[in-house]
């Protein structure tokens, strides 16, 4: 039963073999049937047969007995005898006694010839002379024929001989006068045993039976003999049958003397109410048809059988071919399986070895950045000649951009700062649009479906507001025509599969996200293009209109959020990429840890807005350690410049030397990636050993620090590099305050 609801093939077969089965049992009974009616009707034939031919017979022996009295009566006309007087007075003598014995010579089955009169005694008999005196007037043909002027002839009931024990019907007809009147009766006796004898010389068979009846049910004669005759037997079936035709063949429910089911022939004789039936046995009948039928549904039963057998066998061969072919798919799976897991994790070992070297590059970049942007500031502060301060602030721009560059290639290694907080997501969308509806052109329409029930999500929101925007002008670029841009958001509760495209998110956990498409009508990728679509610095536009990081940034936000992202895109049926968002449950603390880590933050974000004011060091003493040399230098030098007393470390282990040895600044401005010892370790040796003095980190990627943990548990501001000076002042010097 598990085979056939698991394989379909096996149950079509099972129902082929159930048909056939079917059809093999179906035919045999058919045929079997079919030979049982031809057998029936090959017997009612010849029942039919054999009963015409023997009512013939004794139709022909009555009439010749019908014969010899209609002779006398037409010699009694002719011998003018037409009164009872002359009836009873001119056929006494012998010589008419002589004529009667004469009538019946050559008619075996007429036994005798009687003349009755017209008081029912005996005026002459064939058999004795003189006379006996004999009254017949209480005899039922006598008193029908005494009152009915017919000239058909009466058979009467079977009267037994007391002598000898034989059964006897009597013949009669009537004579009549020239006026009708009844004059007397000539009257012949047939012995019935004449029939029992001529149906025995037919030598039915041995189950079958021939019977002669009158029209009223007596029974007349019988062979095999059989007891009651002369008697009324009940209700006999062939009388109905007689009723509406003069013959037929009918299944008897029980015969005379047996009781079981017999096949009969009736016909009526025409011209006398007689009735001649030939019967059969039905298990006499069929006697042939059952051993038929036996052979034939032995046949069957074993064609059956070898019918089952073989499918038995086809299914188990089936069975046995499925089981390799499910055995080698689930080999081939397996091997497939093995393949994309090794080709998965030699993806995921060169995005994480790539994300290092990004994260690597970007540090060191940020420490150039961070080195170049200070003495850019100095110069621009110590000169108002603006054939000098023009080209300070042409590569302070530069140094923006390339700030920017490394925001996205520590965005791709999962080792930008973020600030998650719960961000409602359909206000975000509604603000994004508002901005698209101007940037991407009439060409392009732009279509959202927001769910109304949208879960809030944890994220960055300024990140995922520039990954959206990233993903949209993506998608604009796409569509050189115009096409239709959608953006739609739902709820989705992922078991790490997209029920929408069947992809798999990279590392999406089962749980609850916000998902959200952003899907366009262009010119999509090939396959071998969109397995590369996030690897950093990868792009198919032409040089100078892309660097290669935005998706890799999207997939970058998403992956260090918690959440993952996918890509569906087929040349020619454009591009959808969704962004599962990890769902933020209100009350769970997560507005709370937000908004205390970007207290803690500070002004982090190297593009917020400050003040231009200038900040005065006023004698502020403050710890610089950084090992980048030149990064070093020019922050101290623009610290001196700006009032405050600094004293430098190249590493960690340096600055605590110097606060072993008594040194007290009033701030630790330090780096985070140093060698030997990080920034956060010694922030958390300085607070393991009491001191509390404030720290400030200025870092140019810090994967380990994350607002709701080392924030909170140093308690310490940290910067992103690079980092405007005259931002770092103000950070110092609310940090000073702050303390004090």
């Amino acid at each position: 039963m598990a085979d056939l609801r698991a394989s379909r093939p096996l149950r079509i077969l099972l129902f082929i073999g159930m048909v056939s089965v079917a059809v093999v049992l179906a035919a045999t009974v058919h045929y079997i049937g079919s030979m049982r009616a031809r057998e029936l009707a090959g017997a009612e034939r010849e029942l039919s047969t054999l009963n015409l031919s023997l009512a013939e017979q004794t139709a022909r022996a009555m009439q010749s007995v019908d014969l010899v009295l209609t002779n006398i009566i037409d010699q009694l006309k002719a011998d003018r005898i037409t009164s009872a007087e002359d009836f009873r007075r001119r056929l006494a003598g012998s010589d008419t006694h002589l004529m009667l014995k004469a009538r019946i010579t050559g008619v075996p089955q007429l036994d005798a010839v009687t003349m009755i009169d017209v008081d029912g005694r005996l005026v002459n008999f064939s058999r004795y002379f003189p006379i006996p005196t004999v009254d017949v007037s209480d005899r039922d043909y006598f008193a029908y024929l005494r009152d009915h002027d017919t000239d058909q002839p009466f058979i009467s009931e079977p009267v037994r001989n007391r002598g000898n024990g034989s059964w006897t019907i009597y013949l009669a007809r009537r004579v009549s006068g020239p006026d009708g009147a009844f004059a007397g009766l000539v009257l012949g006796a047939i012995e019935l045993s004449y029939f029992e004898a001529l149906y025995k010389a037919l030598q039915p068979e041995a189950d079958g039976s021939i019977s002669l009846w009158r029209r009223d049910g007596i029974l007349l004669s019988r062979y095999p003999t059989l007891p009651g005759v002369g008697e009324p037997l009940g209700r006999r079936h062939f009388l109905e049958v007689l009723s509406q035709r003069n013959n037929g063949v009918f299944l008897a429910p029980g015969g005379l003397d047996d009781g079981v089911a017999r096949l009969v022939a009736t016909r009526a004789l025409p011209d006398y109410p007689l009735v001649v039936n030939v019967t059969r046995t039905l298990d006499g009948v069929l006697a042939g048809w059952r051993l038929q039928a036996w052979s034939f549904a032995a046949a069957g039963l074993v064609g059956i059988a070898a019918l089952l057998l073989a499918l038995w066998a086809l299914a188990r061969q089936f069975r046995a071919y499925e089981a390799a072919t499910q055995a080698m798919d689930a080999a081939r799976r397996a091997v497939e399986g093995r393949e994309q897991a090794e080709h998965a994790l030699r993806q995921s070992q060169k995005m994480e070895a790539i994300g290092q070297l990004t994260g690597g590059v970007a540090h060191d970049f940020n420490n150039l950045l961070q080195a170049i942007g200070i003495n850019l500031h100095v110069i621009e502060s110590r000169s108002d000649d603006e054939r000098v301060v023009g080209p300070a602030r042409l590569a302070l721009q530069a140094v923006e951009r390339g700030a920017t560059l490394t925001q996205h290639l520590l965005a791709f290694s999962r080792r930008q700062q973020l600030r998650p907080a719960m961000v409602d997501v359909d206000e975000l969308v509604g603000r994004l649009c508002r901005l698209l509806d101007r940037t991407l052109g009439s060409s392009v329409r732009l279509e959202v479906h927001v769910d109304p029930a949208l879960w809030p999500a944890m994220i960055d929101p300024t990140q995922l507001e520039m990954a959206l925007l990233n993903l949209a002008l993506n998608a604009r670029d796409a569509m050189p025509g115009g096409g239709t841009l959608w953006i739609l958001a739902e709820n989705r509760t992922s078991g790490g599969t997209d029920p929408a495209t069947g992809l798999a998110a990279t590392g999406l956990a089962p749980g609850d996200y916000v998902a959200v498409r952003v899907r366009d009508t262009g010119t999509g990728m090939p396959p071998e293009v969109a397995a590369r679509a996030f690897e950093p610095f990868f792009t198919t536009k032409e040089v100078g209109r892309g660097t290669g990081l935005g998706l890799s940034m999207v997939h970058g936000l998403a992956t260090q959020s918690g959440g993952g992202v996918t890509l569906d895109s087929r040349p020619g049926k454009g591009t959808t990429v969704t962004l599962y968002l990890p769902r933020a449950h209100r009350g769970s603390g997560a507005e709370d840890g937000a908004a205390q880590a970007a207290a803690q933050a500070g002004d982090g974000e190297p593009n917020a807005a400050l003040s231009t004011d200038p900040v005065t060091g006023g004698g502020c003493v403050i710890l610089l350690v950084e090992d980048e040399e030149l990064v070093r230098t020019a922050t101290a030098d623009y610290l001196v410049q700006a009032g405050f007393s600094v004293r430098e470390a190249a590493d960690a282990h340096g600055a605590l030397t110097l606060l072993d040895g008594g040194f007290q600044p009033d701030v630790i401005v330090t780096d985070h990636m140093m060698p030997g010892m990080t920034g956060l370790d010694m922030a958390r040796a300085l607070r393991t050993r009491g001191d509390a003095t404030p720290i400030l980190m200025v870092t140019g990627y810090a994967e380990d620090l994350t607002f709701s943990a080392a924030g909170r548990e140093v308690g310490m501001t940290v910067l992103s590099k690079p980092i405007e000076p005259s931002r770092l002042a103000r950070s110092i010097r609310d940090r000073v305050q702050a303390a004090g």
